[in-house]
Protein backbone atom coordinates (compact mmCIF):
# COMPACT_ATOMS: atom_id res chain seq x y z
CA UNK A 1 0.00 0.00 0.00
CA UNK A 2 1.26 3.17 -0.86
CA UNK A 3 1.48 5.81 1.97
CA UNK A 4 1.16 9.47 0.61
CA UNK A 5 4.24 10.52 2.14
CA UNK A 6 7.72 8.64 2.15
CA UNK A 7 8.03 7.28 4.93
CA UNK A 8 11.01 9.25 5.77
CA UNK A 9 9.31 12.44 6.05
CA UNK A 10 6.12 11.23 8.17
CA UNK A 11 7.62 12.10 11.80
CA UNK A 12 8.38 15.35 10.02
CA UNK A 13 4.97 16.00 9.08
CA UNK A 14 3.51 14.62 12.46
CA UNK A 15 5.74 16.70 14.31
CA UNK A 16 4.99 19.72 11.94
CA UNK A 17 1.43 19.18 12.22
CA UNK A 18 1.59 19.04 16.05
CA UNK A 19 3.41 22.30 16.32
CA UNK A 20 0.92 24.11 14.19
CA UNK A 21 -2.19 21.94 16.28
CA UNK A 22 -0.52 22.96 19.35
CA UNK A 23 -0.73 27.05 18.86
CA UNK A 24 -4.48 26.86 17.52
CA UNK A 25 -6.08 24.21 19.16
CA UNK A 26 -5.23 23.90 22.80
CA UNK A 27 -7.18 27.07 24.51
CA UNK A 28 -9.79 25.14 22.27
CA UNK A 29 -9.81 21.74 23.96
CA UNK A 30 -9.17 22.88 27.41
CA UNK A 31 -12.34 25.12 27.38
CA UNK A 32 -14.28 22.18 25.76
CA UNK A 33 -12.74 19.80 28.50
CA UNK A 34 -13.87 22.33 31.11
CA UNK A 35 -17.16 22.63 29.70
CA UNK A 36 -17.64 26.13 29.01
CA UNK A 37 -17.48 25.83 24.98
CA UNK A 38 -18.77 23.22 23.07
CA UNK A 39 -16.37 20.68 21.43
CA UNK A 40 -17.18 22.27 17.75
CA UNK A 41 -14.38 25.31 17.60
CA UNK A 42 -12.12 22.58 18.83
CA UNK A 43 -12.89 20.56 15.79
CA UNK A 44 -12.57 23.53 13.61
CA UNK A 45 -9.19 24.35 15.02
CA UNK A 46 -8.01 20.56 14.56
CA UNK A 47 -9.08 20.83 11.01
CA UNK A 48 -7.59 24.29 10.17
CA UNK A 49 -4.48 23.64 11.34
CA UNK A 50 -3.58 21.47 8.66
CA UNK A 51 -3.58 24.73 6.63
CA UNK A 52 -0.09 25.81 7.43
CA UNK A 53 1.17 22.34 6.47
CA UNK A 54 0.76 23.18 3.09
CA UNK A 55 4.17 25.79 2.57
CA UNK A 56 6.15 23.18 4.23
CA UNK A 57 4.71 20.71 1.78
CA UNK A 58 5.61 23.20 -1.02
CA UNK A 59 8.99 24.04 0.08
CA UNK A 60 9.96 20.83 2.02
CA UNK A 61 13.55 21.82 2.23
CA UNK A 62 12.96 24.77 4.52
CA UNK A 63 10.42 22.93 6.22
CA UNK A 64 12.22 24.08 9.73
CA UNK A 65 12.69 27.29 8.79
CA UNK A 66 9.11 27.87 7.57
CA UNK A 67 7.63 26.33 10.54
CA UNK A 68 9.53 28.61 12.69
CA UNK A 69 8.13 32.07 11.28
CA UNK A 70 4.56 30.64 11.09
CA UNK A 71 5.08 29.14 14.29
CA UNK A 72 5.94 32.60 15.67
CA UNK A 73 3.21 34.42 13.87
CA UNK A 74 0.76 32.15 15.32
CA UNK A 75 2.25 32.30 18.99
CA UNK A 76 1.88 36.16 19.07
CA UNK A 77 -1.47 36.07 17.39
CA UNK A 78 -2.19 33.38 19.75
CA UNK A 79 -1.09 35.02 23.06
CA UNK A 80 -4.29 37.55 23.47
CA UNK A 81 -7.03 34.50 23.53
CA UNK A 82 -3.97 32.37 26.41
CA UNK A 83 -3.99 35.42 28.20
CA UNK A 84 -7.96 35.75 28.47
CA UNK A 85 -8.47 31.89 28.96
CA UNK A 86 -5.73 32.29 31.75
CA UNK A 87 -7.77 35.11 33.59
CA UNK A 88 -11.62 34.56 32.71
CA UNK A 89 -11.69 30.92 31.20
CA UNK A 90 -13.31 32.20 28.07
CA UNK A 91 -12.93 32.12 24.57
CA UNK A 92 -11.66 35.46 23.27
CA UNK A 93 -14.21 36.95 20.48
CA UNK A 94 -14.30 40.44 18.48
CA UNK A 95 -17.01 41.28 21.49
CA UNK A 96 -14.06 41.32 23.80
CA UNK A 97 -12.45 44.27 21.05
CA UNK A 98 -15.56 45.98 22.00
CA UNK A 99 -14.96 46.20 25.32
CA UNK A 100 -10.75 46.79 24.81
CA UNK A 101 -11.42 49.96 22.33
CA UNK A 102 -14.17 51.00 24.78
CA UNK A 103 -12.12 51.29 27.49
CA UNK A 104 -9.70 54.31 28.23
CA UNK A 105 -6.15 54.47 29.69
CA UNK A 106 -6.90 54.02 33.02
CA UNK A 107 -9.26 51.45 32.55
CA UNK A 108 -7.16 49.29 30.57
CA UNK A 109 -4.02 50.42 33.28
CA UNK A 110 -6.32 48.78 36.37
CA UNK A 111 -6.93 45.99 34.49
CA UNK A 112 -3.62 44.52 33.75
CA UNK A 113 -3.03 45.54 37.57
CA UNK A 114 -5.59 43.24 38.95
CA UNK A 115 -5.36 40.35 36.63
CA UNK A 116 -1.67 39.83 35.28
CA UNK A 117 -0.28 37.88 38.26
CA UNK A 118 2.34 35.13 38.49
CA UNK A 119 0.62 32.76 37.69
CA UNK A 120 -0.83 33.92 34.11
CA UNK A 121 3.23 34.55 33.42
CA UNK A 122 3.70 31.10 34.39
CA UNK A 123 1.21 29.85 31.61
CA UNK A 124 2.15 32.31 29.26
CA UNK A 125 5.96 30.51 29.98
CA UNK A 126 4.25 26.78 29.72
CA UNK A 127 2.50 27.73 26.24
CA UNK A 128 5.37 28.83 24.82
CA UNK A 129 8.02 26.61 25.85
CA UNK A 130 5.98 23.35 24.56
CA UNK A 131 6.06 24.64 20.93
CA UNK A 132 9.41 25.81 21.29
CA UNK A 133 10.38 21.93 21.93
CA UNK A 134 7.76 20.69 19.41
CA UNK A 135 9.52 22.71 16.62
CA UNK A 136 13.14 21.12 17.56
CA UNK A 137 12.37 17.79 16.75
CA UNK A 138 11.03 19.26 12.70
CA UNK A 139 13.57 18.40 10.06
CA UNK A 140 13.66 19.09 6.48
CA UNK A 141 11.01 16.61 4.20
CA UNK A 142 11.70 14.13 1.72
CA UNK A 143 8.43 14.15 0.00
CA UNK A 144 8.65 14.08 -3.96
CA UNK A 145 6.73 17.29 -5.95
CA UNK A 146 3.79 15.09 -6.82
CA UNK A 147 3.08 13.86 -3.11
CA UNK A 148 3.43 17.34 -1.94
CA UNK A 149 1.02 19.27 -4.66
CA UNK A 150 -1.47 16.12 -4.16
CA UNK A 151 -1.02 16.66 -0.34
CA UNK A 152 -1.49 20.28 -0.10
CA UNK A 153 -4.77 20.05 -3.03
CA UNK A 154 -6.02 17.44 -0.25
CA UNK A 155 -5.50 19.42 2.65
CA UNK A 156 -7.19 22.62 0.72
CA UNK A 157 -10.06 20.78 -0.23
CA UNK A 158 -10.67 19.54 3.25
CA UNK A 159 -10.57 22.83 5.13
CA UNK A 160 -11.59 25.26 2.30
CA UNK A 161 -14.77 23.64 0.19
CA UNK A 162 -15.90 20.82 2.83
CA UNK A 163 -17.74 23.53 5.13
CA UNK A 164 -18.47 25.57 1.96
CA UNK A 165 -20.28 22.39 0.10
CA UNK A 166 -24.10 22.86 1.14
CA UNK A 167 -24.02 26.76 0.05
CA UNK A 168 -21.92 26.50 -2.80
CA UNK A 169 -24.78 24.19 -3.77
CA UNK A 170 -27.14 26.46 -3.55
CA UNK A 171 -25.18 28.95 -5.43
CA UNK A 172 -24.95 31.53 -2.39
CA UNK A 173 -21.68 32.78 -2.28
CA UNK A 174 -22.00 35.14 0.80
CA UNK A 175 -23.55 32.14 2.67
CA UNK A 176 -19.95 29.72 1.24
CA UNK A 177 -18.07 33.19 2.73
CA UNK A 178 -19.44 33.14 6.30
CA UNK A 179 -19.21 29.45 6.85
CA UNK A 180 -15.17 29.71 6.26
CA UNK A 181 -15.02 32.61 8.22
CA UNK A 182 -17.14 30.92 10.82
CA UNK A 183 -14.66 27.62 10.73
CA UNK A 184 -11.33 29.75 10.87
CA UNK A 185 -12.64 32.22 13.62
CA UNK A 186 -11.87 30.49 16.44
CA UNK A 187 -8.05 29.96 15.77
CA UNK A 188 -5.55 32.36 15.26
CA UNK A 189 -4.27 34.15 13.51
CA UNK A 190 -7.88 34.45 12.20
CA UNK A 191 -9.03 34.81 15.29
CA UNK A 192 -7.65 38.57 15.65
CA UNK A 193 -7.71 39.47 12.14
CA UNK A 194 -11.28 38.23 11.28
CA UNK A 195 -12.34 38.83 15.05
CA UNK A 196 -11.01 42.72 14.41
CA UNK A 197 -13.03 42.92 10.99
CA UNK A 198 -16.38 42.15 12.54
CA UNK A 199 -15.55 44.53 15.38
CA UNK A 200 -15.06 47.18 13.04
CA UNK A 201 -18.08 45.96 10.79
CA UNK A 202 -20.40 45.74 13.93
CA UNK A 203 -19.02 48.77 15.57
CA UNK A 204 -19.63 50.86 12.17
CA UNK A 205 -23.43 49.59 12.21
CA UNK A 206 -23.89 50.82 15.93
CA UNK A 207 -22.21 53.98 15.19
CA UNK A 208 -24.82 54.65 12.25
CA UNK A 209 -27.86 53.58 14.68
CA UNK A 210 -26.65 55.87 17.36
CA UNK A 211 -25.87 58.94 14.87
CA UNK A 212 -29.36 58.26 13.65
CA UNK A 213 -31.16 58.00 17.02
CA UNK A 214 -29.50 61.42 17.84
CA UNK A 215 -31.21 62.77 15.27
CA UNK A 216 -34.69 61.70 16.61
CA UNK A 217 -36.40 65.07 18.13
CA UNK A 218 -36.82 65.25 21.72
CA UNK A 219 -40.53 64.50 23.50
CA UNK A 220 -41.83 67.77 23.46
CA UNK A 221 -43.86 69.59 26.80
CA UNK A 222 -41.65 66.73 28.86
CA UNK A 223 -42.96 67.49 32.71
CA UNK A 224 -42.94 65.35 36.10
CA UNK A 225 -45.82 65.45 37.65
CA UNK A 226 -44.36 64.45 41.34
CA UNK A 227 -41.85 66.66 43.65
CA UNK A 228 -38.36 66.60 42.48
CA UNK A 229 -36.54 64.15 44.29
CA UNK A 230 -33.42 61.93 44.79
CA UNK A 231 -34.47 58.74 42.88
CA UNK A 232 -33.25 55.71 41.70
CA UNK A 233 -34.80 53.90 39.03
CA UNK A 234 -33.76 50.04 38.05
CA UNK A 235 -34.95 48.21 35.20
CA UNK A 236 -34.02 44.56 35.06
CA UNK A 237 -34.48 42.88 31.67
CA UNK A 238 -34.44 38.94 31.41
CA UNK A 239 -34.52 36.17 28.73
CA UNK A 240 -36.05 34.26 28.31
CA UNK A 241 -38.28 33.79 30.96
CA UNK A 242 -41.70 32.58 31.11
CA UNK A 243 -43.85 32.83 33.95
CA UNK A 244 -45.25 29.48 33.64
CA UNK A 245 -42.49 27.78 35.33
CA UNK A 246 -42.08 30.33 38.17
CA UNK A 247 -43.75 29.18 41.39
CA UNK A 248 -44.47 33.44 42.23
CA UNK A 249 -47.20 32.27 39.60
CA UNK A 250 -48.53 29.11 40.73
CA UNK A 251 -46.29 26.64 39.29
CA UNK A 252 -46.18 23.35 41.55
CA UNK A 253 -42.08 23.40 42.16
CA UNK A 254 -40.33 26.29 44.06
CA UNK A 255 -38.66 28.10 41.52
CA UNK A 256 -38.81 31.65 43.76
CA UNK A 257 -38.03 30.77 47.26
CA UNK A 258 -36.17 34.22 47.71
CA UNK A 259 -38.32 36.22 45.76
CA UNK A 260 -41.75 34.02 47.59
CA UNK A 261 -39.79 35.50 50.77
CA UNK A 262 -40.93 39.00 49.95
CA UNK A 263 -43.52 38.26 47.81
CA UNK A 264 -45.49 41.00 50.52
CA UNK A 265 -43.38 43.75 49.59
CA UNK A 266 -43.59 43.08 45.84
CA UNK A 267 -46.55 43.60 43.06
CA UNK A 268 -46.93 40.51 40.73
CA UNK A 269 -48.81 41.04 37.35
CA UNK A 270 -49.79 38.13 36.13
CA UNK A 271 -50.87 38.82 32.71
CA UNK A 272 -48.36 40.44 31.09
CA UNK A 273 -47.34 39.40 27.36
CA UNK A 274 -44.42 40.34 25.47
CA UNK A 275 -45.45 40.31 21.37
CA UNK A 276 -42.45 39.01 19.80
CA UNK A 277 -40.84 36.04 21.07
CA UNK A 278 -37.11 37.28 20.03
CA UNK A 279 -34.87 39.43 22.43
CA UNK A 280 -33.72 42.06 19.60
CA UNK A 281 -37.62 42.26 18.44
CA UNK A 282 -39.26 41.97 21.58
CA UNK A 283 -36.88 45.15 22.83
CA UNK A 284 -37.43 47.46 20.14
CA UNK A 285 -40.90 47.44 21.11
CA UNK A 286 -40.55 47.36 24.64
CA UNK A 287 -37.41 49.78 25.43
CA UNK A 288 -39.63 52.61 22.54
CA UNK A 289 -42.86 53.45 21.34
CA UNK A 290 -42.55 51.26 18.98
CA UNK A 291 -45.66 48.31 19.08
CA UNK A 292 -47.24 45.52 16.68
CA UNK A 293 -49.26 48.27 14.44
CA UNK A 294 -46.03 50.72 14.45
CA UNK A 295 -43.04 48.43 14.33
CA UNK A 296 -40.75 51.14 13.28
CA UNK A 297 -41.37 53.66 15.81
CA UNK A 298 -38.04 53.12 17.28
CA UNK A 299 -36.06 54.26 14.70
CA UNK A 300 -38.19 57.64 14.87
CA UNK A 301 -39.36 58.10 18.07
CA UNK A 302 -37.27 57.89 21.26
CA UNK A 303 -36.16 55.26 23.51
CA UNK A 304 -36.94 55.03 27.74
CA UNK A 305 -32.99 55.50 28.07
CA UNK A 306 -33.71 58.66 26.16
CA UNK A 307 -36.87 59.80 27.82
CA UNK A 308 -35.23 59.49 31.22
CA UNK A 309 -31.82 61.39 30.00
CA UNK A 310 -34.03 63.82 28.92
CA UNK A 311 -35.70 63.92 32.06
CA UNK A 312 -32.45 64.91 34.12
CA UNK A 313 -31.63 61.08 34.90
CA UNK A 314 -27.83 59.94 34.49
CA UNK A 315 -28.22 56.41 32.99
CA UNK A 316 -25.84 53.13 33.32
CA UNK A 317 -26.80 49.97 31.23
CA UNK A 318 -25.25 46.58 32.75
CA UNK A 319 -25.08 43.84 30.62
CA UNK A 320 -24.21 40.06 30.44
CA UNK A 321 -25.46 39.63 27.64
CA UNK A 322 -23.05 39.05 24.21
CA UNK A 323 -21.54 42.34 23.50
CA UNK A 324 -21.26 43.42 19.77
CA UNK A 325 -22.32 40.34 17.23
CA UNK A 326 -24.32 40.64 14.02
CA UNK A 327 -27.51 39.91 15.29
CA UNK A 328 -27.45 42.33 18.48
CA UNK A 329 -26.10 45.49 16.78
CA UNK A 330 -29.72 47.24 17.48
CA UNK A 331 -29.50 46.22 21.21
CA UNK A 332 -25.90 47.45 21.54
CA UNK A 333 -26.99 50.34 20.20
CA UNK A 334 -29.81 50.88 22.88
CA UNK A 335 -27.10 50.36 25.42
CA UNK A 336 -24.88 52.85 23.87
CA UNK A 337 -27.68 55.70 24.43
CA UNK A 338 -27.00 55.46 28.36
CA UNK A 339 -24.26 57.33 29.81
CA UNK A 340 -22.25 54.36 31.00
CA UNK A 341 -22.27 50.84 29.29
CA UNK A 342 -20.54 48.10 31.54
CA UNK A 343 -20.66 44.75 29.22
CA UNK A 344 -19.90 41.69 31.75
CA UNK A 345 -20.14 38.94 28.37
CA UNK A 346 -17.72 38.26 26.15
CA UNK A 347 -18.67 34.78 24.61
CA UNK A 348 -18.41 33.67 21.16
CA UNK A 349 -22.31 32.07 21.31
CA UNK A 350 -24.57 32.90 23.74
CA UNK A 351 -24.86 29.14 25.14
CA UNK A 352 -21.50 29.97 26.52
CA UNK A 353 -21.16 29.88 30.50
CA UNK A 354 -21.33 33.50 32.05
CA UNK A 355 -23.45 33.57 35.02
CA UNK A 356 -25.57 36.35 35.72
CA UNK A 357 -24.24 36.89 39.33
CA UNK A 358 -21.62 38.76 37.06
CA UNK A 359 -23.79 42.09 37.72
CA UNK A 360 -24.16 42.03 41.45
CA UNK A 361 -20.57 44.33 41.77
CA UNK A 362 -20.83 46.75 39.10
CA UNK A 363 -24.19 47.47 39.78
CA UNK A 364 -23.51 47.99 43.55
CA UNK A 365 -21.03 50.41 42.29
CA UNK A 366 -23.41 52.58 40.34
CA UNK A 367 -26.23 52.40 42.97
CA UNK A 368 -23.93 54.20 45.26
CA UNK A 369 -23.02 56.93 42.46
CA UNK A 370 -23.59 60.42 44.00
CA UNK A 371 -26.70 61.01 41.11
CA UNK A 372 -29.57 62.90 42.12
CA UNK A 373 -31.45 61.06 39.62
CA UNK A 374 -30.07 57.36 38.45
CA UNK A 375 -31.64 55.07 36.11
CA UNK A 376 -29.71 51.65 36.06
CA UNK A 377 -30.88 49.10 33.23
CA UNK A 378 -29.56 46.00 34.21
CA UNK A 379 -29.80 43.12 31.16
CA UNK A 380 -29.32 39.69 32.56
CA UNK A 381 -28.36 36.26 30.29
CA UNK A 382 -31.81 34.77 32.17
CA UNK A 383 -32.41 31.52 31.50
CA UNK A 384 -31.59 31.37 28.14
CA UNK A 385 -30.44 27.88 26.19
CA UNK A 386 -28.15 25.82 27.42
CA UNK A 387 -29.87 25.93 30.21
CA UNK A 388 -27.56 23.78 32.05
CA UNK A 389 -25.11 26.40 31.83
CA UNK A 390 -27.39 29.55 33.70
CA UNK A 391 -26.32 28.16 37.20
CA UNK A 392 -23.78 27.10 39.04
CA UNK A 393 -23.38 23.68 40.26
CA UNK A 394 -25.16 24.91 43.73
CA UNK A 395 -28.03 25.48 42.07
CA UNK A 396 -28.82 22.12 40.85
CA UNK A 397 -31.55 21.75 42.49
CA UNK A 398 -34.59 19.93 40.52
CA UNK A 399 -33.18 16.48 39.95
CA UNK A 400 -36.02 14.19 39.62
CA UNK A 401 -39.16 14.15 38.02
CA UNK A 402 -41.70 15.20 41.16
CA UNK A 403 -44.11 18.04 40.52
CA UNK A 404 -44.05 17.09 36.47
CA UNK A 405 -46.58 15.57 33.88
CA UNK A 406 -46.55 11.76 33.47
CA UNK A 407 -45.41 10.11 30.32
CA UNK A 408 -42.21 12.68 29.96
CA UNK A 409 -38.77 11.06 28.48
CA UNK A 410 -35.57 10.63 30.58
CA UNK A 411 -34.20 13.76 28.44
CA UNK A 412 -37.62 16.03 28.68
CA UNK A 413 -37.38 15.49 32.21
CA UNK A 414 -33.80 16.78 32.19
CA UNK A 415 -34.19 19.61 29.88
CA UNK A 416 -36.97 20.84 32.55
CA UNK A 417 -34.83 20.70 35.40
CA UNK A 418 -32.18 22.36 34.01
CA UNK A 419 -34.51 25.01 32.62
CA UNK A 420 -36.38 25.00 36.49
CA UNK A 421 -33.04 25.48 38.11
CA UNK A 422 -32.38 28.50 35.44
CA UNK A 423 -35.51 29.79 36.72
CA UNK A 424 -34.28 29.11 40.46
CA UNK A 425 -30.82 30.83 40.28
CA UNK A 426 -32.45 34.00 38.39
CA UNK A 427 -34.88 33.83 41.15
CA UNK A 428 -31.49 34.49 43.33
CA UNK A 429 -30.35 37.03 41.25
CA UNK A 430 -33.53 39.15 41.24
CA UNK A 431 -33.50 38.67 44.67
CA UNK A 432 -30.08 40.25 45.19
CA UNK A 433 -30.96 42.50 42.90
CA UNK A 434 -33.51 44.28 44.61
CA UNK A 435 -32.45 43.34 48.37
CA UNK A 436 -28.97 45.66 47.65
CA UNK A 437 -31.57 48.50 46.29
CA UNK A 438 -33.44 48.34 49.58
CA UNK A 439 -30.38 48.53 51.50
CA UNK A 440 -29.34 51.82 50.18
CA UNK A 441 -32.58 53.60 51.45
CA UNK A 442 -32.75 55.56 48.49
CA UNK A 443 -36.09 56.47 47.36
CA UNK A 444 -36.52 53.78 44.44
CA UNK A 445 -38.07 51.74 42.20
CA UNK A 446 -36.98 48.21 40.48
CA UNK A 447 -38.97 46.90 37.57
CA UNK A 448 -38.25 43.13 35.97
CA UNK A 449 -39.28 41.88 33.63
CA UNK A 450 -38.44 39.19 30.46
CA UNK A 451 -37.61 39.89 27.09
CA UNK A 452 -40.00 36.77 26.46
CA UNK A 453 -41.04 33.29 27.43
CA UNK A 454 -39.88 29.81 26.29
CA UNK A 455 -41.64 26.88 25.97
CA UNK A 456 -40.09 23.99 27.50
CA UNK A 457 -42.35 20.98 26.60
CA UNK A 458 -45.45 23.30 28.28
CA UNK A 459 -47.61 23.41 24.82
CA UNK A 460 -50.05 20.58 24.22
CA UNK A 461 -48.04 17.73 22.87
CA UNK A 462 -45.16 18.65 25.21
CA UNK A 463 -42.51 17.85 22.18
CA UNK A 464 -41.41 21.47 21.42
CA UNK A 465 -38.31 23.37 23.10
CA UNK A 466 -37.71 27.25 22.23
CA UNK A 467 -39.51 29.60 20.65
CA UNK A 468 -40.61 29.82 17.28
CA UNK A 469 -42.91 32.54 16.51
CA UNK A 470 -44.76 30.79 13.26
CA UNK A 471 -46.05 28.10 15.68
CA UNK A 472 -46.29 30.46 18.60
CA UNK A 473 -47.51 29.21 22.36
CA UNK A 474 -48.93 31.00 25.45
CA UNK A 475 -45.57 30.04 26.77
CA UNK A 476 -43.18 31.63 24.40
CA UNK A 477 -45.05 35.12 25.21
CA UNK A 478 -46.24 34.71 28.76
CA UNK A 479 -43.22 36.87 30.78
CA UNK A 480 -42.96 37.66 34.72
CA UNK A 481 -43.69 41.67 35.51
CA UNK A 482 -42.74 42.61 39.03
CA UNK A 483 -42.71 46.12 40.72
CA UNK A 484 -41.04 46.57 43.99
CA UNK A 485 -40.73 50.39 45.16
CA UNK A 486 -38.94 51.85 48.60
CA UNK A 487 -41.62 53.02 51.18
CA UNK A 488 -41.59 56.23 50.50
CA UNK A 489 -41.73 55.90 46.64
CA UNK A 490 -44.25 58.84 45.65
CA UNK A 491 -46.88 57.12 43.40
CA UNK A 492 -46.87 54.13 45.30
CA UNK A 493 -50.65 54.64 45.60
CA UNK A 494 -51.20 53.54 41.77
CA UNK A 495 -49.78 50.18 42.72
CA UNK A 496 -52.73 49.26 45.89
CA UNK A 497 -55.51 48.62 43.63
CA UNK A 498 -55.50 44.82 43.32
CA UNK A 499 -57.40 44.75 39.91
CA UNK A 500 -55.00 46.04 38.50
CA UNK A 501 -52.62 42.81 39.31
CA UNK A 502 -54.56 40.60 36.32
CA UNK A 503 -54.78 42.85 33.61
CA UNK A 504 -53.75 41.57 30.33
CA UNK A 505 -50.93 43.65 28.80
CA UNK A 506 -48.79 43.89 26.08
CA UNK A 507 -45.33 45.08 27.31
CA UNK A 508 -44.35 46.77 24.11
CA UNK A 509 -46.26 49.53 25.83
CA UNK A 510 -43.95 49.34 28.70
CA UNK A 511 -42.82 53.00 28.06
CA UNK A 512 -46.25 54.28 29.01
CA UNK A 513 -46.48 52.11 32.60
CA UNK A 514 -42.32 53.64 33.33
CA UNK A 515 -43.75 57.21 32.66
CA UNK A 516 -46.83 56.74 34.87
CA UNK A 517 -44.58 55.24 37.25
CA UNK A 518 -42.19 58.24 36.96
CA UNK A 519 -44.78 60.96 36.85
CA UNK A 520 -43.30 62.01 33.62
CA UNK A 521 -45.81 63.79 30.90
CA UNK A 522 -45.34 64.64 27.14
CA UNK A 523 -47.07 65.29 24.04
CA UNK A 524 -48.33 61.70 22.92
CA UNK A 525 -48.42 60.07 26.43
CA UNK A 526 -51.40 57.82 26.35
CA UNK A 527 -52.84 57.15 29.46
CA UNK A 528 -54.45 54.35 29.03
CA UNK A 529 -51.87 52.14 27.74
CA UNK A 530 -50.32 52.56 31.17
CA UNK A 531 -50.90 49.39 33.20
CA UNK A 532 -50.89 51.41 36.31
CA UNK A 533 -53.67 53.86 35.09
CA UNK A 534 -57.22 54.09 36.06
CA UNK A 535 -58.26 54.51 32.82
CA UNK A 536 -56.29 51.68 30.94
CA UNK A 537 -57.66 49.39 28.53
CA UNK A 538 -56.80 46.38 28.48
CA UNK A 539 -54.77 45.07 25.07
CA UNK A 540 -55.68 42.38 22.77
CA UNK A 541 -52.24 40.32 22.80
CA UNK A 542 -51.19 40.60 19.09
CA UNK A 543 -48.27 37.90 17.99
CA UNK A 544 -46.66 37.21 14.51
CA UNK A 545 -44.00 39.21 12.60
CA UNK A 546 -45.62 42.60 12.17
CA UNK A 547 -43.64 43.08 8.19
CA UNK A 548 -44.85 39.73 7.33
CA UNK A 549 -48.86 41.06 7.78
CA UNK A 550 -49.72 37.34 9.19
CA UNK A 551 -50.81 37.97 12.75
CA UNK A 552 -53.43 36.67 15.31
CA UNK A 553 -54.82 36.71 18.72
CA UNK A 554 -52.59 34.69 20.91
CA UNK A 555 -54.02 31.39 21.76
CA UNK A 556 -54.96 31.18 25.36
CA UNK A 557 -55.36 35.11 25.78
CA UNK A 558 -58.73 37.07 25.24
CA UNK A 559 -59.56 39.27 22.95
CA UNK A 560 -60.61 42.56 24.18
CA UNK A 561 -60.82 44.92 20.75
CA UNK A 562 -63.20 42.55 18.88
CA UNK A 563 -62.93 43.92 15.65
CA UNK A 564 -60.03 43.33 13.27
CA UNK A 565 -56.81 46.17 12.77
CA UNK A 566 -55.95 47.12 9.51
CA UNK A 567 -53.67 44.49 7.92
CA UNK A 568 -53.82 41.99 10.65
CA UNK A 569 -55.31 39.13 10.57
CA UNK A 570 -56.66 36.94 13.54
Amino acid sequence: MTSLFESKAEKPVLWSYLLFWYLTSITQLLLAVMGYVSFEGFKDTTITAGLWLIPLLLFPRYAKPISGMLATLIWLFALPGVGYFLIYRQELTHSLMFIIFESNKSESAEYFQNYVSWSVLAGFIIFTAIPIFIWTKIKPLTISRRYAYAASLTLFLIIFLSPMYKALVKQDLHAAQKSIDRHLSVAPPWQLVLGYRDYRKELAEVERNLLNFKKIPPLQHLTETQKKLPTTVVIVIGESTTRVHMGLYGYPRDTNPQLGSIKDELTVFSNVFSSRPNTIESLEQVLTFADQEHPDWYKTKPSVIAMLKQAGYQSYWISNQQTLTARNTMLTTFAKQANVQIFLNNARSQNAYSFDEKVLEPYLRQLNQPDEKKLIVVHLLGTHMKYSHRYPESFAHFKDASHLIQGLSPEKIQTINEYDNAIRYNDHIVYKLIDRLKKTNQNSLLVYFSDHGEDVYDSKSHDFKGRNEGRPTYPMYAVPFIVWHSSHWPLADKLKDPDILNRQYDNADFIYTISDLLGLRYDGYLDDESLVSKSFIEDSIVVGDPYGKAMHLLEGTQDFEMKQKSGMHY
